[in-house]
């Protein structure tokens, strides 16, 4: 929540974004509309690619990359506990992508690639747990 609230703060300095008011009787709750600065703003920014490709932030590169030196057993057995999160996670987007199906209207193109961009990224990572328990395993004379 700070996030956000420090971001639209940081808009409003910029001129991208207008107070529109507060709703109702609840002072706290404020309402912003975007100027044309912003508009503006937001055309150059959806014509720029992003510079960089996705940030390596998964806590699995962390905690995999201090176990390898250490404990190869540990490294295994977190490879695998990952996997499992990977397959619950591509269960339950294969699930929403089948009912989405049943759905029509102006939403569903956008929430299609969304999607099938999560499910892409998590066959990615899957890819990448077998490379490493590969890689693992050859190191440690170990067999699948």
């Amino acid at each position: 929540m700070g996030q956000i609230y420090s971001t639209l703060d940081r808009m409003l300095k910029d001129g991208l974004v207008e107070l529109a008011g507060a709703e109702g009787a609840d002072e706290e709750r404020k309402t912003y509309r975007i100027t044309e600065a912003g508009l503006a703003e937001l055309e150059r920014w959806l014509a720029r690619p992003p510079l960089k490709a996705r940030p390596m932030r998964n806590e699995i590169y962390v905690r995999l990359g201090l176990l390898v030196e250490k404990d190869l057993r540990r490294a295994l057995d977190l490879l695998e506990s990952q996997r499992r999160v990977y397959h619950l996670q591509m269960a339950e987007l294969t699930r929403a992508k089948i009912q989405l199906a049943k759905e029509r209207g102006p939403e569903r193109l956008r929430q299609e690639m969304m999607l099938d961009a999560a499910l892409l990224h998590v066959e990615a990572e899957l890819k990448w747990l077998d490379n490493c328990e590969a890689r693992l395993r050859a190191r440690g004379g170990m067999e699948a």
